[in-house]
């Protein structure tokens, strides 16, 4: 049975990138915003949340901790993926309880050895 993964990303081009690169391996959900990606969390359940850190509506950062707080979700994994490269936004991304984070740009193979990996733990 195929895994869910929600990716919650406010460009669409990139949400659909994920969708296709990942929907053969696993079940894929998208939302646009930190809002309606918690509340498709919530919804769902998945296995793993890949979630983009600049968001409209609710930062990634605050996406993060509402689901690592929820007791329903807390065993879901997180993955940041952000174009920003500084280590302490790396710092400030781990420190939410993210499993994983990932820079953009990022090749197909790159994210899903991440989300592989992540899911093993």
């Amino acid at each position: 049975m195929k895994k869910n993964v929600l990716v919650i990303e406010d460009d669409e081009n990139i949400a659909r990138a994920h969708e296709m690169i990942l929907s053969e391996d696993f079940n894929v959900h998208v939302a646009e915003d930190g809002e309606k990606g918690l509340a498709k969390a919530k919804e769902i359940k998945p296995d793993l949340v890949i979630l983009d850190l600049m968001l409209p509506k609710i930062h990634g950062i605050d996406v993060c901790k509402s689901i690592k707080s929820d007791e329903g979700m807390k065993n879901t994994k997180v993955v940041m993926v952000t174009a920003k490269d500084q280590p302490k936004d790396e710092l400030k991304g781990m420190d939410t309880g993210a499993d994983d984070y990932i820079m953009k740009p990022f090749e197909a193979d790159e994210l899903k050895h991440v989300i592989n990996q992540v899911l093993e733990k």
